[in-house]
Order: structure tokens, then C-alpha cells, then sequence
């Protein structure tokens, strides 16, 4: 089956056709350069992530581009701020109104160590800015997920060249004029030409014009008309060009890179829904009017992101950031959080789980996606134990049920259509609850199959590979499931401050008093562990512990 996405450009679920035969040519716009992460940009990796893993479990040659915005007025206002130091008045700015005693430590920390950076260089401290958190986004923020790797990870400091190229095109071929040093794209012209400004956001050009004024000294004929260029202002990093001194505008960069990276038309360009409008529109618009032809093919777009049903703000106090998400719950959690709701959709973050009156009423995202994931590792360590490294017999045969067979064919009909992880994610559920269902059968029925116990381990076996290669498809559970489910049990003792050595204790004295049949002391231990938050599990192959996350 051809894989159908979901083009916002056409708005028509449509087969996937790429430009050429087999390869993949994809431009994600990455992020600006100023601050950390929050987890609406896990959303959108994590995202776009499992969409490149599927593309590349079919087969496809990859050409994946994801760019650094590493000049921007918020790069510039970042620097600012570091050199009027912590007594400048930036500090009063509503942004930082709930500002904690920590969060100030942690920004005043970082602002030294970019200060000792630039100490020893000659370049603008907002490229110092820039370096400091590509660095972050690189090894902290999003060194624990393993994404995908990106074929080329431009940044617009380096692409000056191309944008100036770029803009000249533009100017060239009527849709853009120079005004006191800027440069600024034609809305109205381009238009009047195309009749296509809009026809990303599906925004109306005659209500865009009508709803917008341009204020007295404005250098822009009018409202819509965006910056290619900007003229250099005082204490700002600038640029030698046909126009003076200056610095790109937004929208242009990623135009000029994308077509340097990976030719015009190329297949794919994704992002977030936010960036639609203006962003996207706007690209369309000034690389079809400096090009001469069609941009890209197909847009693929994130849905937002809120935080217990409230948008994400840092006025809201329920700013998120990925080095505070890490401490919430693992990164495997998160891309399970992730996966578990389609690209396209709105994703609520909640952080716990909600009481009513005693009953659960809402459960919180993470606690769902946590246990979800404990529950995907369990049942793979339960087949494993239930297979054993004994040989099967070369007689054994599958039980007459696919259930067990047909689970990659599964996952790839769900990915197949607009790469629905949601779904997937259910499909693999279901499957999980197949091989439990196998895991729980008696001896005497076991015996009774035709085959018997190998044709059991065998159809065991086969379901945990094939459900090992489709979570490997979404980079779920590599990991060794009594590691990974040790690493989560750790995770949430610490969350919750559990001893784990008074509880090793404890579980090593109930094995002694069980071995003495002392039964009274073992349930005493139980009642114990409870009080800890600790819930005992006992099984053919011994004790173990888990922390209650409820």
C-alpha cells in the first residue's frame, strides 16, 4: 500500500510521489537559537521523527534537513540582556514575572557562561548566544531522544551568500523593493501576479489587506509586505550587501537553505501548525517569486501543544522546558506520549493524574504513556521467559491464528495512512494483549494445541519479533526489558523518594520468612511496602517491586 499523506497545501489526503524514485528530500524548520527547548519542540521532533524512521524502514534514501535559526531579534535581545547583567532592567520584563529563586540561578548560570565564551572571541556575543544553545539543543535537550539524524543542520550565519542570491531574484522579478536599506518582499505585486498569496493558510489577500494599516514612517508600501532584509541597527551582528550593511529577515533563510540543501521542488516541508501563518506562507511566496517554480510539494504540520488544557506560555507559569520534562518522566515516556496522539492533532501535556471524590476521573498523559510503555516491556520480558532458550522443534508449526503474523502488515497499514501513530500504537497494544493471553494459558491447554508446547513457543516467538521490529520502526523498546523496566522503576523512586535499599531489604527478608513459611511476617512486609508506595509482584521466576505512580 502507497503511503497517504495529508497535504495542508491541497488539503486533500493524496499517495505520497517523490520527486525522484525512492529518495526522500525533507526540510523541517528548526529552532531559533536564544533559549532552551519546551516540549512543543519534542512534540514536533518526536513528530517528525517516527515519520522519517517509517520512510526509512520502507526503503527510502533520506535527505533530511533541519536548519539553526541563529540570527533573530530574540538572539539579539538575549544578548542584551547578558550584557546589562542581573541588575539590568530586562530582569522586570513581564516574561520573567514568575521567575522562581532556581529559575533565576539557572538563567543567571548560563549567562556567565556565555559571558566567559565571548570573553575569548571577537565575534558578536548574539553569535556567542547562538553557539551556546545549539550546543544545548544538540547534547542536552535532545541528545537523550536519539532522533533521527539530520543529513544537514544549516544555519543562516553561514548562508548569507544564498539569501543575498536569493533576494536579488526576488527584486529582479518585480516582487520586492529596497526602502532606506531594507528590502522587503511584495505581498500585492506577487499576488496580483499569482492570485496565490494564501493558498497555504487559506487566508483571504483582500481581507489581509483591508484588516492591516502601515503606520506613519514605515518604510513597507504596505502591511503584509514582509522583510527580506533588514538594515543594520547600532550594536547588532551585520552583513555586507547590495543593500548596505543589515542581517536577513525571517522568512527568507529558509527559503535560500532549503533550496541549497535539497533542490527546489523537493518532497516534503514540515513544522509546526504556528508556523503556517506567516511563516510558511511566506516562504511559498518569495521562493516561487525568485525561483520561477513550484517550492515544495507536500507540507506536513504538528498539532499544538497545551499543558493541563491551558496553551504553553511562560506567563502562564506552565512553560515546560525539555531539561524540566526529563526530570517529569524518560525520554522513551515522552515519545510514547508523542506517538500516542496523531502528528496532526492537538496533544494535551498533563503532568499527573486527577481524583474525583476517590475515582479516577482523568488520567495524566504521562502516567498513561508510562504505564503504557512498562506495559509493552513486561509483556516482551513474559514471552521471552515463556520461549526459554530451549530449542524448538523443527516440526513445531504456528497456531492457526495470524494474530501473531499479521502485526507488521498491521502497523504498516496504520503508518500508511498519514502515518498514524495513534493508531499504530493501538494496533501494537492489541497485539501486546495477544501474547499475555498466550503467556496465560494453562499446561494441560498448552498441550492440547496442535503442536503442542513448541508450536506454542513458537507462535510466542514469532509475535515478539515481529512486535520488536515495528516498536523498533518508532524507537520504542530497544532496551533489554528487565533494564528498561528497572531503569523506569528506578525513575519513579527517585521521583517519589523511595529508598530502594530499605526496600531490597525488606523484599530480601519477606523471601526469607516465605522460605520459612513464616506467612504472617510476609503479608506483614506487603503492608509495609504499601505504605512505601512499593506494590510486591510475585511470580514463577521469583518477587519483584514496581512504585504505584497513582
Amino acid at each position: 500500500m502507497t503511503i497517504q499523506i495529508n497535504n495542508v497545501l491541497t488539503r486533500q489526503k493524496s499517495p505520497f510521489v517523490p520527486v525522484e524514485e525512492n529518495k526522500l528530500k525533507i526540510y523541517v524548520c528548526g529552532v531559533t537559537v536564544y533559549g532552551r527547548c519546551h516540549v512543543g519542540h519534542l512534540r514536533c521532533y518526536l513528530s517528525f521523527d517516527a515519520i522519517l524512521r517509517y520512510f526509512a524502514h520502507k526503503g527510502f534514501d533520506i535527505n533530511y534537513c533541519r536548519n539553526f535559526t541563529d540570527i533573530d531579534d530574540k538572539i539579539i535581545a538575549r544578548a542584551r540582556e547578558i550584557e546589562a547583567g542581573k541588575d539590568g532592567q530586562w530582569t522586570q520584563n513581564a516574561a520573567y514575572a514568575d521567575y522562581d529563586d532556581t529559575q533565576w540561578q539557572e538563567r543567571f548560570a548560563e549567562d556567565e557562561i556565555i559571558r566567559k565564551r565571548a570573553e575569548s572571541s571577537e565575534r558578536h556575543l548574539a553569535e556567542i548566544v547562538s553557539d551556546y544553545f545549539i550546543d544545548i539543543f544538540t547534547n542536552e535537550d535532545f541528545g537523550p531522544f536519539d532522533l533521527y539524524p539530520a543529513t544537514s543542520e544549516p544555519r543562516v550565519s553561514q548562508h548569507i551568500p544564498e539569501v543575498i542570491d536569493l533576494i536579488q531574484k526576488i527584486i529582479d522579478n518585480g516582487f520586492a523593493y529596497e526602502s532606506g536599506g531594507d528590502v522587503y518582499f511584495d505581498v500585492a505585486a506577487y499576488h496580483a501576479k499569482t492570485g496565490a498569496y494564501g493558498k497555504l493558510s487559506g487566508r483571504d489577500f483582500t481581507q489581509l489587506m483591508e484588516g492591516a494599516r502601515v503606520t506613519p514612517g514605515d518604510k513597507k508600501r504596505n502591511a503584509p509586505d514582509f522583510a527580506l532584509w533588514k538594515s543594520a541597527a547600532p550594536n547588532e551582528p551585520t552583513w555586507t550587501s547590495p543593500w548596505g550593511q543589515g542581517r536577513p529577515g525571517w522568512h527568507i533563510e529558509c527559503s535560500a537553505m532549503s533550496d541549497k540543501e535539497l533542490g527546489t521542488p523537493f518532497d516534503i516541508h514540515g513544522g509546526g501548525k504556528d508556523l503556517i501563518f506567516p511563516h510558511h506562507e511566506n516562504e511559498i511566496a518569495q521562493s516561487e517569486a525568485g525561483l520561477g517554480h513550484a517550492f515544495c510539494n507536500t507540507w506536513m504540520h504538528n498539532g499544538f501543544v497545551t499543558v493541563d488544557g491551558v496553551k504553553m506560555s511562560k506567563s502562564l507559569g506552565n512553560f515546560i522546558t525539555i531539561q524540566e520534562a526529563l526530570k517529569m518522566a524518560p525520554p522513551e515516556v515522552w515519545r510514547t506520549v508523542v506517538l500516542s496522539t496523531h502528528y496532526a492533532s492537538p496533544i494535551d501535556f498533563s503532568r499527573t493524574r486527577k481524583e474525583n471524590e476517590g475515582e479516577e476521573a482523568v488520567r495524566g498523559t504521562i502516567d498513561i504513556a508510562f504505564d503504557r510503555l512498562e506495559y509493552f516491556y513486561e509483556t516482551l520480558k513474559r514471552a521471552d521467559e515463556a520461549v526459554g532458550e530451549e530449542a524448538i522443534a523443527d516440526t513445531a508449526k504456528l497456531l492457526d491464528d495470524d494474530r501473531g503474523t499479521k502485526i507488521t502488515d498491521t502497523f504498516e497499514s496504520m503508518m500508511n495512512d498519514d502515518f498514524n501513530t495513534a493508531r499504530a500504537m493501538a494496533s501494537i497494544g492489541d497485539s501486546m494483549k495477544y501474547v499475555n493471553e498466550l503467556c496465560d494459558m494453562k499446561a494441560k491447554a498448552i498441550k492440547k494445541l496442535d503442536g503442542g508446547r513448541d508450536s506454542w513457543r513458537l507462535t510466542l516467538q514469532t509475535a515478539a519479533t515481529e512486535l520488536r521490529k515495528v516498536l523498533g520502526v518508532l524507537n520504542i523498546c530497544n532496551q533489554s526489558p528487565s533494564a528498561a523496566l528497572a531503569s523506569m522503576r528506578d525513575f519513579s523512586a527517585r521521583q517519589k523518594g523511595i529508598d530502594t535499599e530499605k526496600v531490597n531489604g525488606l523484599m530480601a527478608e519477606r523471601a526469607a520468612a516465605r522460605a520459612e513459611k513464616n506467612w504472617a511476617r510476609s503479608d506483614e512486609i506487603r503492608d509495609e511496602l504499601l505504605t512505601l508506595g512499593v506494590e510486591l509482584r510475585d511470580g514463577v521466576s521469583g518477587s519483584d517491586w514496581k512504585v504505584i505512580r497513582s
